[in-house]
């Protein structure tokens, strides 16, 4: 057997399994190779990969695995190189920070961001939608964390099985919040110019209101000024008279 296929088949021989550590709620990822030879000492190489959201940062232990990524597939992955004895096994555990968990913080910010862009669109005619919105998002969210809690306690492949498809629902939740945003936006712009022309009219009405009473002064004032020039030529004219009068006397 040539060593390439003999590596071949003994990475056909990796088995994959996951255990989970409640005491540090971590995971443990197990990796297993075998040697199938019955005759002969060979190498083998033990490659496993990691789950897709697991990072080199979340690797609490990695024993004497190292760890690289690869750049195609996009996923990081541990390995090694043992000195295996004929059918020989050998197995090591990767204790991996459980990252497969949708915190609550996130859930209740997610809920209360529906109900206010709900509540802001009371009395408008998205109202409905935005209620029958909000109680889909509640409604998915209570989904959420009921999948998770019973996932918690479960095996590993189920705790991240739960976790992924509760990140999809999630997304269609962000996605109704998302709509709920729009008819917010919607609506204040529908109202802004309304609010605004109403605002302009009122000033115009305001400023014309000005402009009579100033005119009426005006011409209030025009015409006591125009009685009381008046007034003073009359005056004028009367002392005028006497004086000439005076003269003829005398």
């Amino acid at each position: 057997m040539s060593r390439r296929k003999l590596v071949g088949s003994i990475l056909l021989a990796i088995i994959f399994s996951f255990l989970a550590k409640e005491a540090t709620c971590n995971i443990t990822l197990k990796t297993l190779v075998v040697n199938p030879s019955k005759t002969k000492t060979q190498t083998a190489i033990l490659k496993a990969y990691l789950p897709k959201e697991a990072t080199a940062e979340d690797v609490i232990d990695l024993g004497d695995l190292r760890i690289d990524y690869d750049i195609e597939k996009g996923l990081y992955f541990v390995y090694q190189k043992y000195e295996l004895g004929p059918g020989e096994s050998i197995s090591r555990e990767i204790e991996i920070r459980d990252v497969w968990v949708i915190s609550k913080a996130e859930i209740d910010s997610l809920l209360s961001q529906a109900r206010e862009l709900a509540e802001k669109l009371r009395g408008t005619a998205y109202f409905d939608m935005a209620v029958a919105l909000k109680e889909d998002i509640e409604s998915k969210a209570k989904d959420i964390l009921e999948r998770q809690e019973r996932a918690m306690n479960a095996l590993p492949q189920t705790h991240i099985g739960a976790y992924r498809k509760n990140v999809k629902i999630l997304d269609l939740t962000n996605i109704e919040l998302a709509k709920l945003e729009k008819m917010v936006i919607e609506t204040k712009i529908a109202t802004g110019p309304k609010a605004e022309r109403i605002h302009v009219k009122a000033t115009w009405k305001l400023i014309v209101a000005m402009v009579v009473v100033l005119g009426l002064l005006s011409f209030v004032f025009l015409v006591i000024w125009n009685r009381q020039a008046t007034t003073e030529e009359i005056k004028r004219k009367i002392e005028l008279d006497e004086k000439k009068d005076e003269g003829v006397k005398s």
